[in-house]
Formats: structure tokens, C-alpha cells, sequence
């Protein structure tokens, strides 16, 4: 046989091997794992709601730590749609404890206004006589979608997910929590969101359920969901991003007040049912309205309901509902009370 025909026997040889390690279960699952690199990244995510066709800019951080199995937080900004922010105010909580942070942008120009982007697209304008709209228009399947895309992204799909919305991301959040279906997410964390829609049908969307069609199955299961309403202490102002109107005033006259209004409302109204109140209250002292610091606050909850940032997460689950953490979380040097 000649050199030459040897060399390409051994080459082919070498190829075909090549091919065969490529196609392996093992390469494809480590592939799949290495779906978002170490540090920061963004992708376009397609999704159908909104005025415009236009994919979601997704900005993520995977810790150094991260692999599935490990926490995915999916976050939602404020009012600015400034996701990349957010990223930037989680890379240090990420890196600290293994965890992945997606942070969608809801453009202006895709969720315009409060309507789209704070009340989810519900109703067509924001005063007591606003058009219901198709539920297949609503924003809040959106959550899901983007949580089912990052999983099959990274081979996540053990992996327990948490839903926080900090200020107008909080509203969207608590709203995704009473009118969005089933959900994925292991913990569902509004934060500092300025007005709510309260769990009351006496009175008007987007203030209360009245006018939305919401059964009482819906409620059942809104109040089983596993949902920490978390609030800054020191929010507690009334500057010119807070809305003032005489029906946002009658939930209280700032952020904190009415957090704490909403999570009473809503307790009292599971107990009128006589129905699982999942839903826990933790506030956090010297801290007012601040993403960043909220967030850290929203780790240490997180941290709460797991053995420690290595072994993975506890027994979220008791049948189909979470259990939840001890009533009071420690903090670096203070306590966070849980109501």
C-alpha cells in the first residue's frame, strides 16, 4: 500500500472518529449545557405579543459556578426598560451564589406604556371603562415561553426557576402571578412595585379584578402559587415616578404602604375562601426604592429555601404546593421579617 493511500485511511479514520464523538449523547448533552457562555450575553428571543413582531433582547449572566440544577432568576426591570441595568446589578448575587440571571427587555416600541408592559395588556386603556382584551393577547404567557426557552437553551430543565420584577417589573410580576396560568417558576418575587391590582372584584381593573373575568378556581390557584411580595422599608416616598391618582392613593399613600395593603388584601380574600394562602411578606430594613440592593435582599429569600449555594435546592414542593421557608430570614447583619 502506498504512503500516500495510507495517509488517507488514517485521515478518514480520524474523521469519521471525529464525527462519531460529535454526535454522542454525552457531547450533545454537554453542548446543550454550554448553551450560554460563562459571563455576559444576549439573544434575541421571538415572541408574538406586543405592537411589533420584533424578538425580546435578552441580556443574561451564568455565573462562573452555574450548570443545570442550579438557580435561574429571570428578572424584570422598572419603568426605564433598562434590562441591561438589571443584568449589571445581579452579576455580583450571581456570581456569589451559581446562579443564571436572564433579564428580558420590553421595549417601548414593542409593549408601549403601562398598558402593555405594567397590566400586561388586559384591558386597552387604563381608566374603569377599558376594552377586555383577548386573552391570547395578554403579555404574561410571555414569562412562561421565555422561562421554557432558556431551559431547553441550557439543558436546564431541572433546574428551579424564580420569577423578580423590581418596581413597574413588579407590577408585571404580581399580575403574572394572579392572571397568568400554571407556572414553572419555584418562586414568584414582586418587588417595590409602586400600585397593585388588588384581589377584590368590588373594584375596577386595573385597580381590582373588577370587569376581568377571574373564577374563583383562578384565585385558588393564584394563592397556592409560591409568591414573596418584597418590600423596601425605606420606600416609603412619594416622589414624581409614583402614581397619585385618588384610586392608587386608596392603596395607600407610598410603595411600602400599599405592598403591604396588597399582601393583606389578599390574605384576607384566600381565608373568604377559605382556601391555601401560599404567599409570604418580607421587608427589608434600610432599603428604599433600589434595584441593586433588592436584589441582593431577593437572594438572601432565595438562599432561604435552599441547603446552601452548592447542594442544590431543598423539597420546594408538598403535592403541588410549594413549601415555604421559616418566618424569619437572616441578612448580613439584620433580620428581614416575613408576615
Amino acid at each position: 500500500m502506498s504512503l500516500r493511500r495510507k495517509l488517507f485511511l488514517l485521515i478518514s479514520a480520524v474523521i469519521l472518529c471525529a464525527g462519531f464523538l460529535l454526535s454522542s449523547p454525552s457531547h450533545n448533552k454537554s453542548a446543550e449545557s454550554a448553551g450560554l457562555p460563562v459571563g455576559k450575553s444576549s439573544y434575541g428571543f421571538v415572541e408574538q405579543t406586543g405592537v411589533t413582531s420584533d424578538p425580546i433582547r435578552i441580556y443574561a449572566y451564568r455565573s462562573a459556578g452555574w450548570k443545570p440544577g442550579k438557580v435561574i432568576v429571570v428578572v424584570f426591570h422598572g419603568s426605564n426598560r433598562n434590562a441591561k441595568n438589571y443584568r449589571s446589578g445581579w452579576v455580583g448575587p450571581a456570581e456569589d451564589n451559581n446562579l443564571l440571571i436572564i433579564c428580558p427587555e420590553f421595549t417601548q416600541a414593542k409593549y408601549p406604556g403601562i398598558r402593555y408592559y405594567n397590566t400586561g395588556n388586559i384591558m386597552d386603556r387604563m381608566s374603569g371603562n377599558g376594552i377586555l382584551q383577548p386573552q391570547s393577547r395578554w403579555v404574561f404567557p410571555a414569562i412562561d415561553r421565555i422561562i421554557n426557552d432558556i431551559k431547553t437553551r441550557t439543558g436546564a430543565q431541572e433546574s428551579p426557576v424564580v420569577v423578580f420584577g423590581h418596581s413597574a417589573g413588579g407590577q408585571m410580576v404580581h399580575r403574572y402571578a394572579i392572571f397568568g396560568g400554571r407556572t414553572d417558576a419555584c418562586l414568584i418575587m414582586p418587588a417595590n412595585a409602586g400600585w397593585y391590582t388588588m384581589p377584590d372584584t368590588k373594584v375596577s381593573f386595573p385597580y381590582g379584578l373588577g370587569g376581568v373575568p377571574v373564577s374563583r378556581e383562578k384565585l385558588v390557584s393564584a394563592f397556592a402559587k409560591p409568591v414573596v411580595v418584597l418590600l423596601g422599608e425605606e420606600d416609603n416616598k412619594r416622589n414624581a415616578k409614583l402614581r397619585t391618582t385618588p384610586k392608587a392613593d386608596r392603596q395607600g399613600l407610598n410603595r411600602l404602604a400599599r405592598g403591604k395593603n396588597f399582601f393583606k388584601t389578599a390574605k384576607i380574600k384566600a381565608a373568604e375562601l377559605g382556601v391555601p394562602f401560599n404567599w409570604k411578606l418580607v421587608t427589608v430594613p434600610k432599603v428604599g426604592h433600589q434595584g441593586a440592593k433588592m436584589a441582593n435582599a431577593a437572594v438572601k429569600v432565595i438562599n432561604s429555601m435552599f441547603k446552601d449555594k452548592k447542594s442544590g435546592p431543598l423539597s420546594f414542593y408538598n403535592g403541588s404546593v410549594p413549601c415555604f421557608f421559616n418566618s424569619v430570614i437572616s441578612f448580613w447583619n439584620f433580620q428581614c421579617t416575613m408576615a
